[in-house]
């Protein structure tokens, strides 16, 4: 049977031909099945797979029109993104195709589907909306919640340890738990409408059902050394940032929620003020951060400042010895570092990926160190095949612009 390519290089040639002649595929997924409970908290991720269409790296391999990705190499977590690519768009729907979403993620915990969060609407994705729009999506939403649960919700009170000020409602059902969250947009802008579901057994921190926050003991425990001299952190949560320039909001997001924190990127991006095209400003980054760790019972640290790291005659006033000495020693707690950068001026292993950025200023995830190979290990928010990086140390010295830590207090 010949193969339909739907991937990138059909839509390549897509856009090189005329304008009458494009036949771009018809990207589209209804994820009505993420309500049925009963069903998917049973399925694996090969069920999953036969539910839902899989993006495959070949693309020459694709015989139907991809509908999701998988976010890390383990299959733990599956994306479905309006913006799967740049340059053209895939419907998502909900409740019989009444609503429209941005992205939805899945995840998977001891092989089965655990929980799921579905983005209707973020700015970063969505671009501004008008209040009144808001509104009735946010009530169809609800009365559709009801209809499928089958209970009436409960209003959430804020917690004291959110970031931002959010509005929550849960319908609590035998079979499935599900929060339905926006922020507080009456004296400001809608930022995001969002749904999180769980299994019963599953509903933990980020829906509200545990104390915030991990203790010390816990994240020495991640720490993982092999043969070759790698010492690395496990366990970090994969996220994708997408098109967005949301590398800082990802960031933070896989380190907060590494840390049990619930704040997912687009909360983030309104905390951190990113902007979806040119992304954060690391100095808004900081003040923020250093406001609410204590909420969290954490503690937010720079130990690369970019306004102290060159002095006007651009001598370094932060040695290697003591960036090295800084990396192994929260490695080695668990501890993850929030890593800004200047992107492209060294080699990393693997390369740094065609078609994504390649230069610039950046944020990453230190996760590790190989003192024999004298190696960074660190990871990007890019999705599957991020997951674990290398670069030699003294060239993440070279292209360092801030280095922090958010580590448990009294770390």
């Amino acid at each position: 049977m010949q193969r339909l390519v739907f991937a990138l290089g059909l839509l390549l040639f897509a856009l090189q031909a005329p304008a009458q002649e494009r036949r771009l595929p018809v990207l589209s997924a209804n994820l009505d099945a993420l309500l049925n409970f009963t069903q998917l908290w049973q399925w694996s991720s090969e069920d999953f797979e036969k539910a839902y269409v899989v993006k495959l790296a070949d693309p020459e391999q694709q015989e139907k029109p991809p509908q999701f990705e998988w976010v890390n190499a383990t299959k733990e977590r599956a994306r479905f993104s309006r913006k799967m690519y740049s340059n053209v768009d895939t419907k998502l729907t909900m409740f019989g195709g009444s609503i429209r979403l941005e992205e939805a993620i899945v995840e998977f915990v001891n092989g089965k589907a655990a929980r799921a969060t579905v983005s209707f609407y973020n700015r970063g994705d969505s671009g501004d909306i008008e209040v009144a729009d808001f509104d009735r999506i946010l009530k169809t939403i609800g009365q559709n919640l009801g209809q499928v649960t089958k209970v009436a919700p409960k209003r959430q009170l804020m917690s004291a340890n959110a970031a931002l000020p959010v509005t929550s409602w849960m319908w609590s059902a035998p079979t499935g738990i599900a929060l339905l969250e926006h922020n507080e947009y009456q004296t400001s802008k809608p930022e995001f409408l969002r749904l999180k579901l769980a299994a019963p057994n599953q509903a933990d921190w980020s829906m509200g059902k545990m104390a915030v926050g991990v203790q010390r003991m816990e994240l020495v425990k991640r720490v993982t050394k092999t043969p070759e001299g790698d010492v690395y952190i496990a366990g970090v949560p994969m996220v994708d940032q997408g098109q967005k320039g949301y590398c800082v909001a990802a960031s933070c997001q896989r380190l907060f929620e590494y840390m049990r924190i619930p704040c997912d990127q687009h909360e983030m991006a309104k905390l951190v003020s990113v902007d979806a095209e040119s992304g954060a400003n690391v100095f808004d980054m900081q003040k923020s951060l250093s406001k609410i760790d204590s909420a969290f019972k954490v503690t937010f640290k720079a130990l690369v400042n970019p306004e102290q790291y060159y002095t006007a005659g651009r001598k370094r006033r932060v040695s290697e010895k003591a960036f090295i000495a800084d990396v192994k020693a929260h490695i080695d707690r668990g501890v993850p570092l929030l890593w800004g950068l200047a992107l492209g001026q060294k080699p990393e292993d693997p390369p740094l990926p065609m078609g994504g950025q390649v230069s610039g200023g950046h944020m990453r995830l230190v996760i590790g160190y190989n003192t024999a190979k004298n190696q960074l290990l660190f990871t990007d928010s890019w999705g599957a095949g991020h997951e674990l990086k290398r670069m030699a140390m003294l060239d993440a010295y070279d292209v360092t612009m801030g280095l922090y830590s958010m580590a448990p207090s009294g770390f």
